[in-house]
């Protein structure tokens, strides 16, 4: 039984709570009501947070929810970019999101995946002739070029310290509020103008990547009115492949971090036979998730299983 309190309507706006704590928010109130879910407001308008299984389990509802206009604007210019998959329902979601399935398929993932060790063993070599480095940002610039590799975009040497630059700030200050915020839009900008000129090279066979490489599939995709999809939204999801195996970095680093303070788990871990080293991701995953909260729009009023005061 899910019961919605609906006096909270009328307390203050609730966004600068959020801010403050943004992971536990909606946890730390909703154990405060006695609920899964209330009602308050986030930026000026009413909003339901549910938290719990039986809660997420209807929030997946495509039928119940969209996605489009849920994200606010300031990620739409940042984390997500304007006309991006995140942003689409109905069919031309599908149609998007198979496009997506196509550029991970397992065999795709194993090669990443061998990208990604080739850059790891050249970076070691590095980290251990300086003997003592920041981790997140060596992490941030070797998958960079391991992803870049992988995907067909060019990389020229010159450039992988800006492109990285770009790419982490997409997903590190998106929504901070200030000079935070400025540089992620920036970044967006000119990641975007990138992006859409690698497409429109590979359009114009300026560039030949592999069939099977992101950058191609991208490319050629079709919309479900059979048209290509315009360069600037397509170099949109070039970067919707791009930036989240950059931001695995993140993970990496939180990896370190629980391995770190709890050294048992190294020599358990190098020593075990890989058995447990799934589990262990899952609990580093669980005990340090990436985003605070996930939001859609109701398509329609609907009940479900609430009573409300």
């Amino acid at each position: 039984m899910i019961t919605l309190n609906l006096s909270d309507l009328k307390s203050a706006d609730s966004t600068i709570a959020l801010l403050r704590d943004p992971y536990r928010f909606i946890s730390r109130r909703a154990s405060e009501l006695g609920a899964d879910a209330f009602l308050t407001r986030l930026l000026l308008r009413p909003t339901t947070c549910v938290t719990g299984v039986e809660a997420a389990g209807v929030f997946y509802d495509p039928a119940r929810f969209q996605r489009a206009g849920a994200a606010p604007g300031a990620l739409q210019k940042t984390l997500f970019g304007q006309g991006g998959v995140q942003g689409l329902d109905g069919e031309d979601h599908r149609q998007r999101k198979a496009m997506f399935l196509q550029i991970v398929q397992p065999d795709r993932v194993e090669a990443l995946a061998e990208s990604v060790t080739r850059s790891w063993r050249r970076a070691v070599d590095d980290w251990e002739a300086v003997g003592r480095i920041q981790l997140y940002p060596r992490l941030q610039e070797l998958l960079t070029l391991a992803v870049c590799e992988w995907a067909g975009v060019p990389l020229p040497a010159a450039e992988v310290e800006d492109r990285t630059r770009q790419l982490s700030a997409l997903f590190d200050e998106p929504g901070q509020i200030g000079v935070g915020h400025l540089r992620s839009r920036a970044a967006r900008r000119a990641a975007d103008r990138w992006a859409a000129a690698v497409i429109d090279h590979v359009r114009a066979g300026k560039l030949d990547p592999p069939p099977s490489s992101a950058a191609y599939v991208v490319a050629h995709h079709r919309e479900p009115n059979g048209r290509p999809m315009a360069s600037r939204v397509a170099g949109v999801e070039l970067l919707n492949v791009l930036r989240p195996t950059i931001a695995t970095a993140v993970y990496i680093t939180l990896v370190a971090h629980a391995l770190d303070a709890h050294p048992a788990w190294r020599k358990r871990l190098a020593t075990g036979d890989g058995s447990e080293d799934t589990a262990f991701v899952e609990e580093v995953r669980r005990h340090y998730p990436f985003f605070p909260a996930v939001a859609a729009v109701v398509r329609e009023d609907f009940h479900w299983g609430a009573t409300c005061s």
